[in-house]
């Protein structure tokens, strides 16, 4: 995305609503501070095939976590998993402002 960190944190929100349109079983999940800034504290999707294809996978999942860079640091944490085909096959993703037990707890 183009523009500053705090437009592209705002167009999250109508990105997924729009990718919701294509993919109907999108799981996406915001939680902000309040009504009232709007600022996120975490951000949540897992895609529609990654759900209905979960069961097809190869029985390891990887997590990963990447701290985030720039103006609002963060941190990203991936799960994947291999298919049969041994090509990685991403299944949810949570940004986060800050790493803790209950956000691992509630991503995984």
């Amino acid at each position: 995305m183009r523009g500053s960190f705090e437009y592209s944190y705002q167009l999250l929100i109508s990105y997924f609503a729009e990718v919701r349109l294509v993919d109907p079983d999108l799981v996406f999940n915001v939680q902000t501070t309040s009504c009232k800034d709007k600022r996120f504290t975490r951000y949540f999707w897992c895609f529609g095939p990654s759900k209905k294809n979960y069961k097809l996978l190869r029985p390891v999942i990887v997590i990963d976590k990447k701290n985030l860079k720039g103006r609002y640091r963060g941190t990203l944490l991936t799960a994947i998993a291999i298919d049969p085909s041994k090509h990685i096959f991403p299944l949810a993703f949570l940004v986060k402002d800050s790493v803790t037990i209950k956000s691992w707890a509630y991503f995984l």
